[in-house]
């Protein structure tokens, strides 16, 4: 293990944990890719310098077809093609991913998401899926884009089956994403660009670091001899952080309230007493997944003073008495911007109507509901809407 470059050198509390004696084996971060072939797709225009970028974590599986440089928005690359299943970790893991990868890259202008952004914006796609077994070490990607010129290019990280493997899955995929912002391996045990990983934090360190080519740590393996010098005094040294800052700019802000809509369910549906079902949130958000709070209240109650922790928002309703029912959902994401929905359950004594038939509104006395939320179990007195 390598010790830091001179007493310049800094690293954050944080990563001292990984400066201990280690717990789990190392395990090689890249794989290695053949040389890169010529163009087929035209170069993406240079992302201006200072601005912000994104990262698309894609946890849902993919088919890559062939294109050279890799295209994220054409779905194609040039050493990994064809299909890569989706990651079967849950939900939950999938959140605290990305949830590490943003506490990393927090003092920077990136953001990190699990929705695949639209329209124009410009992305790096990390493909979150096969097994290191079948590829050969936890990710690979492109290298040597300095100043990040490229944008749009595709990297992997290959966490199936490690579930538990936060910390270090987190620290592949954005060591993985910074391979293609020209960034290359350093020699400091605990930084984000160190060639092996364990389920350690990690964080991006202070000061200028010897680039290595190897996990053997062996000095070279140098991408962008014309970058380095601008923050270190050689061009075989690195330093992630102002380097990071000149690319990205200062750190990224979410200013974006998330977006409801209900997900197989319609404002107004008709349901035979007693009525169970589920109510699923379709949530639209910039930084979607995460952990959300919520809220979940009937017309006529007090909205609830405490909210639960979903990272799925919804709920189940169970034995939905007679009567006509608004409910009231709110949801607030880790930013603390809200968002709420309303919609109204008709209940009856009668079977569905067929299509054609508007059916009717039947009254009666409600004995009770219950919710049941992604927290704890919140028995409501009810009243029906008047």
């Amino acid at each position: 293990m390598a010790a830091p470059a001179d007493d310049a050198t800094m690293i954050s509390p944080l990563v001292l944990v990984a400066l201990v004696q280690l717990a789990e084996p190392w395990r090689r971060l890249d794989a290695p890719i053949p040389p890169a072939p010529p163009a087929t797709e035209p170069m993406f225009r240079a992302r201006e310098l200072g601005s912000p970028v994104t990262i698309f974590v894609n946890f849902d599986g993919i088919d890559l077809g062939e294109c050279s440089p890799s295209n994220s928005k054409k779905n194609c690359h040039w050493y990994n093609t064809g299909p890569i299943d989706p990651y079967s970790g849950s939900m939950q893991t999938k959140v605290a991913v990305l949830q590490a990868m943003r506490r990393d890259a927090a003092d920077f202008g990136v953001r990190i998401t699990g929705a695949r952004p639209d329209g124009d914006d410009d992305y790096v796609m990390v493909v979150y899926g096969g097994t290191e077994a079948d590829y050969g070490a936890l990710g690979s990607a492109p290298s040597g884009d300095c100043w990040d010129e490229h944008p749009n290019e595709i990297a992997f990280a290959h966490l199936e089956g490690a579930d538990t493997w936060v910390n270090g899955g987190a620290t592949t995929a954005l060591h993985e994403a910074a391979h293609t912002w020209g960034l290359d391996h350093v020699d400091l045990v605990g930084e984000v660009m160190y060639p092996a990983s364990d389920n350690r934090p990690t964080a991006f360190a202070e000061g200028c670091l010897q680039i290595v080519e190897n996990t053997e740590l062996v000095p070279g393996g140098v991408s962008c001899p014309e970058v380095n010098p601008e923050f270190c005094e050689t061009s075989d040294q690195q330093d992630a952080r102002p380097l990071l800052a000149t690319l990205f700019g200062p750190p990224y802000v979410d200013i974006t309230p998330p977006v409801l809509a209900l997900d197989g369910l319609e404002d107004g549906q008709y349901f035979q007493a007693p009525a169970t079902f589920d109510v699923v949130l379709d949530v639209q958000d910039d930084l979607h997944p995460q952990a959300y709070s919520m809220w979940a209240w009937l017309e006529g109650e007090p909205r609830p003073s405490e909210p639960s922790t979903v990272v799925a928002p919804g709920f189940q309703v169970a034995d939905l008495p007679v009567g006509t029912w608004e409910f009231h959902v709110a949801i607030a994401d880790e930013a603390g911007h809200e968002a709420q929905m309303d919609f109204t359950i008709e209940v009856g004594l009668d079977p569905p109507p067929e299509p054609e038939d508007e059916g009717c509104r039947v009254g009666g006395r409600p004995p009770g509901l219950l919710l049941l939320l992604a927290g704890p179990l919140l028995l409501a007195s009810v009243r029906r809407r008047r």
